[in-house]
């Protein structure tokens, strides 16, 4: 008699940010789509912007306005809190859970703080 095995096949779904725990995945996915959303509503809207955008509304009237090219640091300081965000949760091999799960949710919720101010200003100024 013979013995013979079937070999499942393994189910070959997108894996992605293995460093992290399953619970956390998503929300540091979100957090990457938002983060490339927001550089891509400004580079869809930058042609159309007025030469001068109000960026700092806590400024008097005169000091608020900047070069529309400045609205590219909400962007830009969001892909770098990210991305060290998720360095240090990728080189910290021992780090607790809760830690971990602290620094993907404040990621996720720093980027989607910078697109709502990024759209108020899109909205404000069209």
């Amino acid at each position: 008699m013979e013995l013979t095995f079937k070999t499942e096949k393994k189910k070959t779904a997108w894996r992605y940010l293995l460093f992290l725990p399953k619970s956390l995945r998503l929300t540091a996915l979100l957090s990457i789509i938002i983060n490339a959303l927001s550089v891509l509503i400004l580079l869809i809207f930058f042609a159309g912007l007025q030469k001068e955008v109000p960026l700092f509304y806590s400024l008097p009237n005169d000091q608020q306005l900047v070069d529309k090219k400045f609205l590219f640091i909400l962007p830009g300081l969001a892909t770098l809190i990210n991305a060290v965000h998720l360095l240090i949760a990728r080189l910290e091999k021992e780090i607790n859970y809760n830690v971990l799960k602290m620094f993907v949710e404040v990621t996720f919720l720093l980027q989607l703080l910078a697109l709502v101010i990024l759209l108020r200003i899109i909205i404000i100024i069209t």
